[in-house]
């Protein structure tokens, strides 16, 4: 193997292997087809409703830190 050869193989993370069956969704029959689809979409809109709740909490947190701030400084003057 030359050195050329090892340094481009090194920087491509790619094998040979094939992408399984789970990981595409191309599976043989309809049925098997739209639960994987089916499925997916509930994940992703699941994850998208903890994502928005998870920040939302963030901002009320924040939004509390940021008003005793400014109470403070109103106390100031």
């Amino acid at each position: 193997m030359t050195k050329e050869h090892e340094i481009t193989s090194g920087m491509n993370n790619s094998n040979t292997t094939s992408t399984s069956t789970h990981e595409t969704g191309k599976y043989s029959t309809p049925e098997l087809q739209a639960a994987f689809n089916t499925g997916r979409e509930i994940g992703r809109t699941e994850g998208m409703l903890y994502y928005i709740k998870h920040t939302s909490e963030n901002m009320q947190k924040e939004a509390e830190k940021l008003n005793s701030k400014l109470q403070a400084q109103k106390a100031k003057v």
